[in-house]
């Protein structure tokens, strides 16, 4: 297929949701705050999409799972709007990582007028004539269901998440980047899972714990960030550590939005993640990542997240052909890349904790 690539408006259409919202990030000196006030409890209303209004709005629901045998599994639903590039759209992106020692990826996504969001049985479904949703009235219980090909391959994945922690917000939620609003909640601190991960003829059952945090705006606020991290560590449903930051791309001495939570024998206690002190990269998959990263957590306190391991890279450009990538490139000025792996949390006067890590690099 031969592709003008001076002629923008149709090669935009062709393009996956998540490319649009990465746009050239900006060059203004940001504004950065986090929320005011403590820990708070979530409404379970907040569990559906809050910025479907306007011209241009972000959400993404980002489910993690950590299975046995190693397998780990990400699942991201999302809805997307353009203003003029592009008409909406809902989606799914879907990873298994050491599925018999293979990586499997894929994305898909659909027009915004199929999302189907049924508050009266709990249910979010990009596309009702599709097999991928999420169901369940949190805490009590949620089933994640995927079905669907792609490149020959069939992913069949059902799993039920039970024992779920009560969801989570720092203060109202809502955080500053110069002067666009950014949404994070943990609706999943911790969440004990079961089910299985099918893919072609072969099927596997699985148990593991869970995670999912939700992240929304009004506006293309993507654009605005250098790199985001994540860390999580679940031992049991009394210990765990959950954080997640961004870094804004023109931030003043690497201030950060963003938050760490513990849980440490039932005692739940946050912090403000409020600037990286310091970063040491190392190659992963062919780009340079913090390998490690401190973290102011205020009051004198900081944290350090090392990789230890890089399980996968994952790029919505990887499933374009090489001269579209080239073009998307041109045009939005780059790609956003999902890193994920294992990795440590270093804390002076504690034990280090194991668990994963899930970056994200605008390159």
């Amino acid at each position: 297929m031969h592709m003008k690539f001076d002629v923008y408006g149709n090669f935009l259409k062709s393009l996956p949701a998540i490319l649009i919202c990465l746009l050239v990030p900006q060059s203004l000196s940001a504004q950065i705050s986090n929320p005011k006030g403590e820990l708070e409890a979530v409404d379970n209303e907040r569990i559906w999409a809050q910025t479907l209004r306007g011209n241009h709005f972000n959400e993404f629901w980002n489910y993690q799972f950590y299975l046995n045998d190693g397998m780990t599994v990400h699942i991201v639903f999302s809805a997307v709007g353009f203003g003029s590039l592009k008409s909406p759209v809902t989606g799914v992106k879907v990873s298994v990582f050491n599925f018999d020692d293979e990586i499997y990826q894929l994305s898909r996504e659909y027009s915004l007028d199929k999302l189907q969001q049924d508050r009266e049985n709990y249910v979010f479904r990009p596309n009702p004539e599709r097999e991928l949703y999420f169901r369940g009235e949190l805490p009590n219980e949620l089933t994640i269901r995927i079905r669907t090909s792609k490149n020959d391959n069939l992913y069949d994945i059902e799993l039920h998440l039970s024992n779920i922690a009560n969801g989570v917000q720092l203060g109202d939620g809502s955080y500053q980047v110069n002067g666009e609003e950014i949404g994070i909640v943990t609706h999943i601190p911790y969440a004990e899972v079961s089910g299985y991960v099918a893919m072609n003829e072969v099927r596997k059952n699985v148990s593991g714990t869970a995670y999912m945090d939700h992240t929304f705006q009004d506006e293309t606020t993507t654009k605005l960030m250098d790199s985001g991290y994540r860390f999580v560590s679940h031992q049991d449903a009394d210990n765990w550590d959950l954080i997640y930051f961004m870094l804004p791309d023109a931030s003043t001495n690497n201030q950060t939005i963003g938050y760490r939570i513990v849980n440490q024998e039932g005692e739940i206690t946050s912090y403000k993640v409020s600037r990286i002190l310091q970063k040491v990269e190392s190659e992963a998959f062919g780009k340079n990542i913090g390998r490690i990263v401190e973290v102011d957590i205020g009051g004198e306190q900081s944290i350090r997240i090392l990789r230890t391991k890089d399980h996968e890279k994952f790029s919505i450009f990887d499933e374009l052909g090489w001269p579209a990538r080239q073009a998307a490139r041109r045009f939005l000025g780059g790609e956003v890349i999902d890193f994920r792996g294992e990795a440590l949390l270093m804390e002076q006067g504690h034990k280090p904790k194991k668990g994963y890590y899930n970056f994200f690099l605008v390159d």
